[in-house]
């Protein structure tokens, strides 16, 4: 008995010593990954690991997809605080204290957030509305514009709009890419 225990205990141990062969290469999955590395990043620093959840597509913004309807914004954000109606498109503006969001035939076309606001939310991850911020969280934009910065996520983008002559943030637009 006492031989079959020692053999067993042997067994356990001796794969343990070669473990390290068999280890990934952490830097090579870190670099390949802007998410993971993110997560490891907000870790080391003691942040709030917003990283958690996915940035490899933009899915929500302030809570609202863009293919909510209109029903189902005024489900998730309420009454909004004013509509109105933009005369060359027919579409309106839902406008809310954390975002203004644009519905045409019945479905969401747009969320705006506004500098004021501060911070904005994004796949159910807060972001302080600071360019460095931004760009940590998405990583190098996809385009570069006068009047600000896009970052593109399968069919849905998220652009940045700066002031040209001061580079102050102004705010966030959220969208489908494949129309604009």
């Amino acid at each position: 008995m006492m031989l079959k225990i020692l053999a067993l205990l042997i067994g356990m141990i001796s794969p343990l010593s070669s473990m390290s062969a068999v280890q990934p290469d952490t830097a090579n999955l870190l670099a390949a990954e802007p998410t993971v590395r993110q997560a490891v990043v907000h870790y080391a620093e003691g942040r709030a690991l917003r990283s958690q959840v996915s940035m490899n597509k933009f899915e929500t913004m302030n809570g609202i997809s863009l293919s909510d309807t209109k029903k189902e914004v005024l489900v998730k954000k309420g009454k909004p605080l004013q509509v109105a109606q933009d005369r060359l498109t027919g579409c309106y503006e839902y406008h809310y204290q954390d975002a203004v969001v644009g519905i045409c035939d019945d479905t969401v076309d747009y969320v705006h957030i506004a500098a004021a606001a501060g911070k904005m939310q994004v796949n159910g991850a807060w972001i302080d509305l600071k360019a460095s911020e931004i760009e940590h969280t998405f990583g190098k934009p996809q385009f570069m514009a006068e009047d600000g910065k896009v970052f593109i996520r399968g069919f849905h983008a998220i652009k940045v709009y700066s002031n040209p002559d001061t580079g102050a943030l102004q705010g966030v637009d959220f969208f489908d890419s494949t129309t604009e």
